[in-house]
C-alpha cells in the first residue's frame, strides 16, 4: 500500500502543479487566472480529501482484521488450555483409580506390595511434577504468544497510525 499510495500521492500533487504552471503561462486576465487557479486548487483538495478517506478506510479495515485475527487465536488458546485441562483429569482420575487398585492388593500381600505401592507413589509424585512444568512451559508459551500478537496488532495500528497522520 504505501508504493502504491506514495505513486497515487506524488501523481497528485505533480499533476496539480502542473495545472497550476499552466495556468500561470497562459495568456488570461488576472481575474481569470485567479479564477482558474481556486478551481485548480479545489480540485486538488477534493483528491487530497479522497486519498485521505482512502487511508483511513484502509486503516480501519488493517485494525479489524487485526482485531478478529487475536480474537481467533485468544479463542484457540482458550480451546487449547481446555482441552490440556481435560487431559490432565482425565490422567488424574486415572491414576486415582489405580491407587485404589493398589491399595486393595496391599491387602493380600502386604510386605511385597508395600514396596510396589512406594514406587508407584515415586512415580506418581514424577508425574506430577512432570505434568506442572509441562503446565507451566505451556502457560509460558501461551502468554509469550499472546504477547507477540500484542506486540504485533499494535504495531500494525502505529503503521496504519502514521500512514494516516502523513
Amino acid at each position: 500500500m504505501s508504493k502504491n499510495g506514495g505513486f497515487f500521492l506524488g501523481a497528485l500533487f505533480g499533476a496539480s502543479v502542473a495545472g497550476i504552471a499552466a495556468l500561470l503561462y497562459a495568456p488570461k486576465s488576472g481575474k481569470e487566472l485567479r479564477r482558474d487557479i481556486a478551481v485548480e486548487v479545489d480540485q486538488f483538495l477534493d483528491s487530497a480529501g479522497e486519498y485521505t478517506d482512502y487511508a483511513v478506510e484502509r486503516g480501519v479495515e488493517l485494525y479489524d482484521a487485526a482485531y478478529e485475527t487475536t480474537e481467533d487465536i485468544k479463542v484457540n488458546l482458550k480451546d487449547s488450555a481446555d482441552q490440556f485441562k481435560s487431559q490432565f483429569d482425565d490422567i488424574r482420575q486415572e491414576a486415582t483409580t489405580e491407587w485404589d487398585r493398589v491399595k486393595s492388593d496391599m491387602k493380600d500381600s502386604k510386605d511385597e506390595l508395600s514396596k510396589d505401592a512406594q514406587k508407584l507413589k515415586e512415580d506418581a509424585e514424577d508425574l506430577g511434577d512432570t505434568i506442572t512444568v509441562e503446565a507451566k512451559d505451556l502457560a509460558d508459551d501461551v502468554s509469550d504468544s499472546t504477547q507477540h500478537v500484542k506486540a504485533s496488532t499494535e504495531d500494525a495500528v502505529d503503521t496504519v497510525k502514521n500512514e494516516v497522520n502523513k
